[in-house]
């Protein structure tokens, strides 16, 4: 198939860019139908001349729809859609790389997505969906599942069909957390999780960067020391990974503690944990929540990260927790492929 494919690259080149153009259009439509050209065209970064041409073509043989509010992707737009994603796969020859990655990193899985999130927002929903599959095919009664907050884990709960029969399911936050945005707190995504699989959850609302006296004494606060207990007990654990600085400005750290990862060379940071690129420790942040030793134990742990520039951060995660199950987009998988060509382990 690989043979085929390489073949077909080399015979009608230009043919094979107009199928990965119409698939990343048909791709656009679906997750943000329904759409118009215009904006369509922004959030893709193509041309309206482009976008007019392509999609006029895709509606010609009734793979999307267009009314007055915009358009929308059709039944058998969707059934195509589908066939495209496992062809763009192996076109990519996505199978060999995972494997790559996974000998690499020793995950217990990898999946890829086609595109890089730094180029293509779009690709945080590809991340959501096939982690979110992944996760409801671990699902199972008695579950403890801990999550944490931002933008690339609520597009997994998102994704999250919902299901039934999980009334014995425990949804927690991984950390305790109240930050700027509510949307992607772990907090509200704990909720949203639960309500999507019709189990129960626990909140800790428990602002970051608390001094330590405070900290101390929240702690032993009865209704968080009982969440506490279940975070403790987690046996599922879903999260995404941050470059460290990116984070550590977002969170609000004074420049001393910026200036201090900056000097001890921090790239990737979880769970308030900020880690160097040899997966050593440098930092911890004032929160309440998952430890990493606890984290080390827990049998599934479902990591997400999109955009090349994680490559590092991801390196560094999979140092600490071995056997993740990873779930990254394109950029990331060849800048990591690319890092372990110039730093060979």
């Amino acid at each position: 198939m690989k043979t085929i494919f390489a073949a077909l690259q080399k015979i009608i080149p230009e043919g094979m860019k107009s199928l990965q153009r119409r698939y990343h259009i048909l791709r656009g439509v679906y997750y943000l139908q329904p759409i118009g050209r215009r904006t369509l065209a922004n959030e893709l970064r193509l041309t309206e001349r482009v976008i007019r041409t392509e999609t006029e073509f895709l509606k010609q043989y009734q793979f999307l729809q267009v009314s007055s509010t915009g358009m929308t992707i059709t039944e058998e737009g969707i059934n195509l859609l589908y066939s495209l994603q496992e062809f763009m796969h192996q076109l990519k020859d996505f199978l060999h790389v995972e494997r790559q990655i996974k000998s690499l990193l020793g995950c217990s899985k990898v999946v890829i997505v086609p595109g890089n999130l730094e180029e293509d927002p779009i690709v945080k929903k590809d991340l959501g969906k096939v982690a979110a599959q992944l996760l409801k095919e671990k699902l199972h009664s008695y579950s403890i599942i801990a999550i944490t907050g931002g933008s690339t884990v609520a597009e997994v709960v998102d994704a999250m069909p919902s299901v039934h029969g999980y009334e014995d399911v425990l949804v927690v936050p991984a950390r305790g957390s109240l930050g700027h945005h509510v949307e992607y707190q772990s907090n509200t995504l704990t909720s949203q999780l639960a309500n999507k699989i019709g189990a129960c959850y626990q909140l800790l609302n428990i602002p970051d960067n608390l001094s330590k006296r405070t900290l101390e004494t929240v702690k032993h606060e009865p209704l968080i020391q009982h969440t506490l207990q279940k975070v403790l007990q987690a046996d599922m654990l879903v999260f995404g990974i941050g470059n460290a600085l990116t984070m550590a400005k977002r969170r609000n750290l004074s420049d001393t503690i910026i200036d201090y990862l900056r000097r001890k060379q921090a790239v990737a940071e979880a769970f308030g944990y900020y880690f160097d690129e040899n997966g050593k420790m440098v930092y911890t942040s004032q929160s309440v929540g998952i430890k990493l030793e606890q984290i080390k134990g827990i049998p599934f742990t479902l990591a997400v990260a999109g955009g090349a520039s994680k490559a590092k951060a991801v390196y560094a995660l999979t140092q600490v927790l071995e056997n993740t199950h990873l779930v990254i987009d394109e950029g990331v998988a060849r800048e990591l492929l690319h890092y372990n060509k110039e730093n060979p382990l």
